[in-house]
C-alpha cells in the first residue's frame, strides 16, 4: 500500500508575537477541512508532532486541539531531534503500508523568536544545553576536529570548505528568491569554545515557524478528491542512530573509509527501499537534494559517505557545480530547532508538485550532535 503526501503547507514570521493562533488557523484551513472529513468518515488517523524547544509537553495538544480543532486523538507521537521529521515520516509510511492507519498528520510549531523575546536569551540558551559538561558548540567542535583527523585535512582546509558550503547555500537562496543578500558567515565563535565555527554554521534561525504534511493511503486520497497531480509518493524513508555524547564522538564520525556508518546505513537502506540509484539520478539532474546544513561536518559527511564525491578534497569542486539544498539551508531559508527537515520536506514536496524538472527528491535529517541520521526519498506526481 503506497503512502502519498496529499497536503503540505507552512507559515513563518521574522517579527516576534506575530504568528497568532488565528493566522495559523487561516493558513492551515485546508488541513482542518481534511481532518473534519476524515473524522466524519471514521478514518484511522495518527497525529505526529515535532517538538519545539520550549513547552514541548503541551505543544502537540495545543496545536492539534487548539489550531486544527481536532475532536478526538487516539494516537499521538512527538519527535524531539532534528532527525525527528524524517523519523516521523518513516513511522507514518510504516503505519500506512501495513494498513494500520489511513492518514497521518505530521506538524511542527516552534515560536523560537517570540519565546526568545518573551522569556529571554538565557532561558533559550539553557534549554539548548544537552550535556551538562559540554556545550553544543564544543560538541560540534569535537566532531569537526575528529572528522579532520579521519580525512587528513587541516583546520584551515576545514574553514575553507565551510566557506564553500555557505556560498553554496547562499547562491541557491539568491537564485531561488531573486534577492541579492550581502551576507557572510559571521563572527568566529571563540567565546563559545571553537575557532572552527562561525555564527551561521550553527543554525537556529530566530524565527517563528509552523508547518506540516498529511500522508495518506491511495484510497483515502481518492475519497478526499485530492487531484493525483498533487500526490507526492514517499518512495522510502529510513533512520539510523548510534550512541551520541561528547565522549563518544568517534562512534559518530566512524573511522577512515567507514565515516558516519549510521548515515551510510540509512542511505543504503532507503536506496534499497526506493529502488532507484540515488547518485545516478542526482547526476542526471533528476533528483532534488536537501542536505541538513547545521554545522559543516554534517553536509560534508553526507557527500562523502553516500558517494556524491570520492574524497573530501573533491568537496569544493562539487559545490561549484551542484546545489545541495533546494531551500538555501537552515539559516538563510529559516526553520528553527527540530523543524529544518520538516521545512525541507514541505519545500521539496511543493517543488515536485509544481512540475519540477526532477522526478525525485531527497531530504536529509540530522539529530543531536550527529548521532541520529535519516533520509527520505519522494517521487513527483504521476498525473
Amino acid at each position: 500500500m503506497d503512502a502519498q503526501i496529499i497536503y503540505s503547507k507552512k507559515i513563518s514570521f521574522q517579527q516576534a508575537n506575530t504568528l497568532s493562533p488565528q493566522l495559523m488557523k487561516e493558513r492551515f484551513h485546508g488541513a482542518m477541512g481534511i481532518n473534519n472529513i476524515l473524522e466524519a468518515q471514521n478514518k484511522r488517523i495518527a497525529y505526529f508532532f515535532i517538538d519545539p524547544l520550549l513547552h514541548s509537553f503541551e505543544a502537540a495538544n495545543c496545536f492539534y486541539f487548539g489550531i486544527l480543532e481536532c475532536n478526538i486523538i487516539k494516537k499521538i507521537n512527538t519527535y524531539k531531534t532534528g532527525a525527528g521529521p524524517i523519523q516521523a515520516i518513516t513511522d507514518a509510511v510504516e503505519l500506512i503500508r501495513n494498513g494500520l492507519y489511513d492518514a497521518v498528520f505530521i506538524f511542527g510549531h516552534d515560536p523560537l523568536l517570540s519565546d526568545t523575546k518573551n522569556y529571554g536569551k538565557e532561558i533559550i540558551k539553557k534549554a539548548m544545553e544537552i550535556f551538562e559538561d559540554c556545550s553544543l558548540i564544543q560538541c560540534y567542535d569535537l566532531l569537526a576536529r575528529q572528522l579532520c583527523r579521519e580525512t587528513g585535512i587541516s583546520d584551515d582546509q576545514f574553514r575553507k570548505l565551510s566557506d564553500d558550503l555557505f556560498n553554496n547555500y547562499l547562491n541557491t537562496f539568491q537564485n531561488r528568491s531573486g534577492a541579492r543578500l550581502n551576507l557572510s558567515r559571521g563572527k568566529i565563535l571563540r567565546d563559545l569554545g571553537s575557532d572552527l565555527f562561525c555564527l551561521t554554521d550553527c543554525a537556529n534561525p530566530n524565527i517563528d515557524f509552523a508547518g506540516g504534511l498529511i500522508v495518506a493511503n491511495n484510497c483515502t486520497a481518492e475519497q478526499l478528491n485530492i487531484p493525483k497531480d498533487r500526490w507526492v509518493k514517499v518512495l522510502g524513508s529510513q533512520c539510523s542512530m548510534v550512541k551520541g555524547s561528547p565522549k563518544e564522538i568517534h562512534s559518530i564520525t566512524g573511522k577512515g573509509t567507514d565515516l558516519f556508518p549510521h548515515l551510510k546505513e540509512a542511505f543504503q537502506s532507503v536506496q534499497t527501499e526506493s529502488r532507484i540509484d540515488i547518485i545516478q539520478e542526482f547526476q542526471n539532474k533528476n533528483l532534488l537534494l536537501e542536505a541538513y546544513t547545521c554545522y559543516p561536518p554534517i553536509p560534508m559527511a553526507l557527500l562523502l559517505t553516500e558517494g556524491f564525491i570520492g574524497s573530501i578534497h573533491e568537496v569544493s569542486d562539487f559545490l561549484q557545480h551542484h546545489q545541495i539544498t533546494v531551500t538555501g539551508g537552515m539559516n538563510i531559508a529559516r526553520a528553527p530547532w527540530n523543524n529544518p527537515a520538516l521545512n525541507g520536506l514541505i519545500e521539496v514536496t511543493e517543488q515536485l508538485v509544481k512540475d519540477s524538472h526532477a522526478k525525485y527528491g531527497m531530504v536529509h535529517g540530522n539529530g543531536g550532535i550527529g548521532e541520529a541520521q535519516g533520509i527520505t526519498i519522494l517521487e513527483r506526481p504521476l498525473g
